[in-house]
């Protein structure tokens, strides 16, 4: 027997607040609209600073600008966990309020194993390169948090009389953090003999970036009994118990029972400040007038140390008595009743290993008629699934065009496959001119129409000579 069955404009309500938690996440992660516009496999074709972030080497390639500087390139990408049409067809207004066993499983066949919710804002305040070389400066907040899709089965088909569920901090995971990074990008061509019988051109490149934490905004704690106002450049949640079941209220004496019963604790560990480095290593080659290929790691050494006013934060929360006459439509909970803070203690200095993700690239160059095709692609592969990487493998193949007679325009286009998205397809141009370039981007995530769980939009402008 479901405690839940039959109460669908609850589960719908329950279901709305949490699609609320992950709909319209902001990023603007890989903020580069000549790179989104082919789905990010065309690392090879970029030049000056947006090849930075990509990879390095290219910076020596002999094609490459003389000098770029880039003026704010902005993306801002809505992105959750649902699809348009199961929203359209579950929790919009117009949607059904009466949820069958399929529609239940259609919902939940949205997720993977865990229910990801990530959020990387990347502002770039400057950057400029010059022969072989480019210096930049950027902000970045990256939120990372995954729970159990057990927890939304839960709110979707209900628990049952009598069962218990318990989870652990296997099952939770969220981290975040906020750093200004300065980075210093250099690229060499090696001209060995044995290199330049193989390699029209061979670079070698690497980004070395300072890294340093920026508090956010102070939040009240979540106990609303403590007068604590919370101010860290780094949360992360760890040691989680939480316990959740429901008892059976059709016996004799139902007053006694508890109901549903969810308790449980969990750690808050921050941190106000800290500082460290990064290096990113790339690769490239040119193996002849058509073909390029490239390799690079971002985050291939990279870390923080975090050391000022480090804390942990010690969470009780417990409710008890939950019925489903409760269950009313004019029902309301006040949340911050159920945390109770045990302890803050300080805690010394620890350090973050910043999760490296590798890439590798391949361009092949058409000339059909008075027209330049370009075919684009790309492997990225990170090794931890956490701050923004997954082990889940991502292919991305794209084209860029353009007319010999009118080459001041250029069309991209491209689709990704893997990684967390799993399907994405992305287009853009670029108006460029002799020192001047307007870039436009435009990605969707799970490719398009219905099944769009995210529409992203990046543009940027920027001189070179």
């Amino acid at each position: 027997m479901l405690v839940l069955e039959g109460v669908n404009n609850m589960k719908k309500k329950l279901l709305i607040i949490t699609v609320l938690i992950v709909l319209l996440n902001l990023q603007a992660g890989l903020n580069n609209p000549t790179a989104m516009g082919s789905s990010h496999s065309n690392a090879l074709l970029l030049k000056g600073i947006d090849a930075v972030r990509y990879n390095p080497a290219t910076l020596a390639f002999s094609d490459n600008y003389k000098g770029s500087i880039n003026f704010f390139p902005v993306s801002v990408l809505a992105e959750n966990s649902f699809s348009r049409n199961i929203y359209d067809d579950y929790i919009s207004e117009d949607g059904d309020n009466e949820w069958s066993i399929s529609d239940r499983k259609n919902i939940l066949d949205q997720l993977d194993e865990k229910w990801r919710m990530q959020n990387n804002v990347n502002v770039d305040l400057i950057g400029f390169s010059v022969p072989r070389k480019a210096y930049t400066l950027d902000l970045q907040s990256i939120q990372d948090i995954s729970l159990p899709v057990t927890l939304l089965d839960l709110l979707i088909n209900g628990n049952e009389m009598g069962e218990e569920y318990s989870f652990s901090s296997e099952d939770f995971d969220a981290e975040v953090m906020n750093t200004a990074s300065l980075g210093y990008s250099f690229a060499e061509l090696v001209k060995l003999d044995g290199v330049k019988e193989l390699f029209k051109e061979f670079s070698v490149g690497a980004t070395i970036r300072y890294i340093y934490a920026i508090p956010s905004a102070s939040m009240d704690d979540l106990d609303k009994n403590s007068d604590n106002e919370i101010t860290a450049a780094y949360f992360k949640l760890d040691n989680v118990d939480a316990y959740f079941g429901t008892d059976d209220i059709t016996g004799p004496n139902p007053a006694d029972s508890n109901a549903t019963t969810l308790k449980g604790s969990f750690d808050l560990l921050t941190s106000e400040g800290g500082q460290g480095l990064g290096i990113d290593l790339g690769f490239a080659a040119k193996i002849n007038k058509k073909m390029n290929i490239g390799l690079s790691v971002t985050n291939a050494l990279a870390g923080i140390s975090w050391y000022k006013n480090n804390k942990v934060y010690r969470y009780d929360y417990q409710i008890n008595g939950y019925y489903l006459s409760d269950l009313e439509d004019d029902f309301e909970f006040d949340v911050d009743s159920m945390y109770t803070l045990k302890d803050v203690s300080d805690t010394r200095k620890f350090f973050t290993v910043l999760p490296p993700e590798m890439r590798l690239d391949f361009t092949w160059e058409f000339h059909p008629g008075n027209q330049r095709l370009f075919w684009t692609n790309s492997y990225v592969q990170g090794f931890r699934n956490e701050l923004l990487t997954t082990t889940m493998p991502e292919f991305s193949t794209g084209i860029q065009w353009n007319h010999k007679n009118a080459d001041w325009f250029i069309f991209r286009a491209g689709i990704t496959g893997g990684g967390d998205a799993l399907y994405s397809s992305a287009a853009g141009f670029s108006l460029a001119f002799s020192h001047y370039s307007f870039d436009l981007g435009i990605e969707n995530k799970y490719l398009y129409g219905a099944s769009s769980k995210g529409l992203g939009v990046a543009i940027g402008q920027k001189f070179y000579w």
